[in-house]
């Protein structure tokens, strides 16, 4: 439609990218999907919306050129007029922006030469600074001077180690394909401009950050460039180097626990909010030992406490960097509870189970099989046993054994049946001792000593009323 109304179009970016690599990659075109399909044309905004008028618009991004036509399936493509970019005295948005004619001056503003490449509808590729190259030789090269580059979006520093961590380019076939690296100029800019970072939003940054530590080569990328994540993180930076002093540990807190988060699993799980949070924990699961750190009498490092500061620690974090209630709190109790002691005992699991529910408890146990196998020192029994004490856990569910308040044949108005019929309790008394008793005739179900069944627990409780006067 722009074609047809005298105007030059070209998608752009990151889908460009995308199916320059999945073709390298040799990959059947029928399976390739797109996320964000962005669309650079010379149009003005206001020829754009003439183009576009029988068409639902967005126009939030007008004053820097951008139009979102929604198409006959409702699906968002972003327009943008060609453009160059004014000052960014924030080191982050353009003070200003001029609307230009000329397709290489916009791909000349944009960040990374995999990013700077335009094609036309008929698959021709417009290719000015070598992306398609780059692409082929795994680079990740800033356009122009990187350092104006980063000083103009510092947030560019954090979608460069992003891109470092998802990215695999090769032919998949040939048994070709590796992870991206930075180039070395804009690498080194990257570490000149890092104190740039203060200046962006901390959402912004997490959003960078989660979509990082979920990449396959995000291990990698948070060992070399742990010096430019600490601006943000700055409990990275003790975690570094620091020996345990301890025959259990081969490694230093922060490689031991980029190891746990390499190597963590979600339990039963696919959605990608449960991997972000899991790999947030297994990075994070250990960083209170530097705070908590001492050599006992036998030489020997220890971190006694170790969990709880962490579970502190990580809630700054967390507040800091503005996560999500949710994510916030999830991170924090895996990091608090990570040290938990997992026997294969059905008793102990159901009290566990009723502390922590099936969701928490086996995440906790997946942090905790993560963190054994980070040392360089889990056996493989200690492995196995883990996985046992997994189906144990499965089975005690999917049999619907007893191991909560919940899951009682009684229930507190049972309970307040028998203590009303105590005329010499105050109702102060009662109802504090509701929850106690549920608390305890649960303990003897879980011991195996008192059936779950109405009433042999109501008998049972007659006898307790009695002790307790």
């Amino acid at each position: 439609m722009l074609e047809d109304a005298g105007y030059e179009a070209f998608y752009v970016g990151g889908c460009v990218r995308d199916l320059i690599m999945r073709d390298i990659a040799a990959e059947d075109p029928a399976s390739i999907t797109y996320g964000d399909i962005d669309v650079t044309t010379d149009a003005t905004p206001e020829e754009m919306k003439e183009v576009f008028r029988d068409y639902r618009l967005i126009e939030t991004g007008i004053k820097h050129g951008t139009v979102t036509v929604l198409n006959g399936a409702g699906m968002p493509v972003e327009i943008t007029t060609f453009r160059t970019d004014g000052d960014y005295s924030d080191h982050r948005h353009p003070d200003s922006v001029i609307f230009v004619r000329d397709l290489k001056e916009d791909l000349q503003r944009r960040d990374f030469t995999i990013n700077a490449i335009a094609m036309d509808r008929h698959g021709n590729i417009r290719d000015p600074f070598g992306g398609e190259a780059d692409i082929r030789r795994r680079i990740i090269r800033a356009v122009g001077d990187p350092d104006k580059r980063f000083r103009e979006d510092a947030l560019r520093i954090m979608r460069a180690l992003r891109f470092a961590a998802i990215l695999e380019g090769g032919n998949k076939l040939a048994g070709e394909a590796a992870a991206f690296a930075i180039e070395a100029r804009t690498e080194e800019a990257m570490f000149r401009n890092k104190e740039l970072l203060r200046n962006v939003s901390a959402e912004r940054i997490f959003v960078e950050f989660k979509k990082l530590i979920v990449g396959s080569n995000a291990g990698n990328v948070i060992r070399r460039y742990v010096d430019i994540l600490g601006v943000i993180i700055p409990e990275l930076l003790p975690m570094k180097g620091f020996d345990q002093r301890n025959p259990y540990h081969k490694y230093d807190v922060l490689e031991h626990c980029v190891r746990a988060m390499e190597v963590i699993k979600e339990p039963g799980a696919t959605d990608e909010k449960v991997q972000v949070y899991m790999k947030l924990a297994a990075l994070f699961h250990d960083v209170g030992k530097p705070d908590t750190f001492f050599i006992g009498d036998d030489g020997i490092g220890h971190t006694y406490g170790h969990p709880a500061r962490g579970a502190e620690m990580i809630r700054e974090i967390m507040r800091r960097l503005k996560a999500d209630r949710f994510t916030a709190e999830r991170v924090t109790d895996l990091v608090k509870y990570h040290d938990l002691v997992f026997q294969e005992n059905d008793r102990l699991l159901k009290r566990w189970l009723g502390r922590y529910g099936e969701t928490l408890l086996l995440e906790i146990l997946h942090i905790k099989i993560a963190d054994n196998i980070a040392t360089g020192n889990m056996s493989h029994e200690l492995e196995e046993k883990f996985y046992r004490v997994e189906e144990q856990i499965h089975r005690i569910v999917e049999s619907k054994e007893c191991f909560s308040v919940k899951d009682l044949a009684i229930n507190g108005r049972d309970v307040m049946a028998v203590i009303d019929g105590n005329e010499q309790m105050t109702s102060n008394q009662k109802g504090p001792l509701i929850g106690k008793l549920l608390d305890e005739v649960l303990e003897e179900v879980i011991d195996g000593s008192l059936r779950n069944d109405r009433e042999a627990l109501l008998a049972r409780l007659e006898i307790m009323m009695k002790d307790q006067l």
